[in-house]
């Protein structure tokens, strides 16, 4: 992520700094990966949280929530960092995203990823 953002309660987690993006499978603009050829992929994504704030970022594929972070971090006093990955069987066109899952979410600048890739 290129700058710290706040998200509400389910919106969509937006990277805007993109390294590597063959098929374009990945639109800066609306958060979204999607899956261009049926296969078992690897994603990971990592937060990472101010003092005093928290985030509770999901894995969605097509609306459905496949795995889960606890960044809770309301009563710290330092950063906070949170990552997850799953191993997933997709099949071509299922819309694969980061989003809150619990309330709002704040999340700092060049700390905050999303990869994904196809294993086979």
């Amino acid at each position: 992520m290129g700058t710290s953002k706040t998200y509400a309660k389910g919106a969509v987690f937006v990277y805007d700094q993109v390294v590597t993006n063959t098929h374009n499978a990945y639109s800066a603009t609306t958060g979204h990966f999607v899956v261009p050829e049926r296969g078992l992929y690897i994603f990971s994504y990592d937060t990472l949280s101010d003092p005093g704030k928290e985030s509770h970022g999901s894995l969605f594929v097509n609306g459905k929530a496949k795995c889960w972070q606890a960044c809770n971090n309301s009563g710290g006093k330092i950063y906070i960092t949170c990552s997850n990955t799953a191993i997933l069987l997709l099949a071509k066109g299922d819309v694969v995203y980061v989003a809150d899952n619990a309330r709002t979410a704040t999340v700092r600048e060049h700390y905050t990823d999303f990869s994904g890739a196809k294993l086979n």
